[in-house]
């Protein structure tokens, strides 16, 4: 069976290219397995008084609890080279929502800071990222919102402390279970697409 692991970022704006990541959070799908840290920004500048308002953290809490980004890079590498490695197949999935403009940005300028340090991550060719963003307009479509907020909403998945990164992929989790099921409907498949998500991240690309 793949690994499945939920991802998110707390960053300090929304441009995933410039921008800092002060939250990280990853959870393997299943299990009481995650990472989760807060980060110093690694540009050194204070985050704004609307992140803080978005997120509920202050730049007294970087300060205070917020561990140096180089170490945090390399604390997240090593987790997830301990589930990589514990996994089938040499695979694992990665599951974000809007990752595919944000948060997967953020993961591989990651990866891209620790080879600069001369230390290994894992090869993207042996990880599927899926956006639960893009699964959810291709499945439920014609609603006003797909909002990670608006989407657990509607199918009563909790979603109290949102932006804040583990509260984010608690939700996340339940909401990509709870996708997979609707999924599975409509395949009508006897094998199970939460088994199988090269599957979903085939069923995604199809008409995008």
């Amino acid at each position: 069976m793949n690994t499945k692991i939920i991802l998110d970022f707390e960053t300090s704006g929304l441009n995933p290219y410039h921008d800092d990541i002060i939250e990280v959070a990853m959870k393997v799908v299943g299990t009481d397995e995650q990472f989760v840290s807060l980060l110093k920004p690694k540009s050194n500048e204070m985050i704004s008084q609307e992140i803080t308002s978005l997120t509920g953290i202050t730049n007294r809490m970087l300060a205070k609890k917020g561990c140096p980004w180089q170490e945090v890079y390399e604390s997240m590498n090593a987790w997830l080279w301990t589930i990589y490695n514990h996994s089938e197949n040499n695979k694992v999935t990665i599951i974000s929502h809007n990752g595919k403009t944000f948060d997967f940005i953020f993961l591989k300028r990651v990866f891209n800071e620790l080879t600069k340090l001369g230390i290994k991550t894992i090869p993207l060719k042996n990880i599927i990222f899926i956006d639960t963003l893009l699964l959810a307009r291709r499945l439920v479509p014609g609603r006003m919102s797909y909002r990670q907020n608006s989407l657990c909403q509607s199918y009563n998945i909790c979603c109290d402390g949102n932006h804040r990164a583990l509260n984010d992929i608690i939700a996340l989790e339940a909401l990509f279970c709870k996708l997979c099921a609707i999924l599975n409907n409509e395949l009508n498949r006897r094998r199970s697409v939460l088994d199988n998500p090269q599957m979903i991240q085939d069923y995604i690309k199809i008409n995008i």
